[in-house]
């Protein structure tokens, strides 16, 4: 006896193969063109919230690290500095375990005084490669 498929069939195995060989087609892409590009890290800071449900109330201060390189970081430190007349008026640290490769990792750092965006200053202090 002959099974003939109906056209549902088709279109739901057409579909699963398309499926399977566009996966397959960008994983090997994204071998091939893997580079060796050192990491390049930049720092952003979000926009500064209150925390007034805590014992003293703090300043939120939110930071993005993004790794541009090919190479993934671990062990980031970063910190943020408050300014004030040219000095640094109170300091935090953020440590992030790790930091893949062109990817995005974010974190929050605290501070006592209410920190206005121009007065803060932000950087990558060190970190290590796995």
């Amino acid at each position: 006896m002959t099974v003939h498929k109906n056209w549902l069939e088709w279109s739901v195995f057409a579909a699963g193969l398309a499926l399977v060989l566009a996966i397959v087609g960008y994983l090997v892409v994204q071998l091939v063109r893997h580079g060796d590009a050192p990491p390049r890290l930049s720092v952003r800071l979000g926009a500064v919230t209150r925390s007034d449900d805590v014992e003293p109330a703090h300043f939120v201060v939110p930071v993005t690290v993004t790794n541009h390189g090919d190479r993934t970081v671990a062990d980031v430190h970063v910190e943020v500095t408050l300014m004030k007349d040219g000095a640094p008026l109170e300091r935090s640290e953020l440590h992030l375990a790790e930091v893949p490769r062109r990817s995005s990792r974010a974190g929050a750092s605290t501070l006592e005084h209410e920190p206005a965006p121009d007065r803060l200053r932000v950087r990558v202090l060190g970190y290590s490669e796995p």
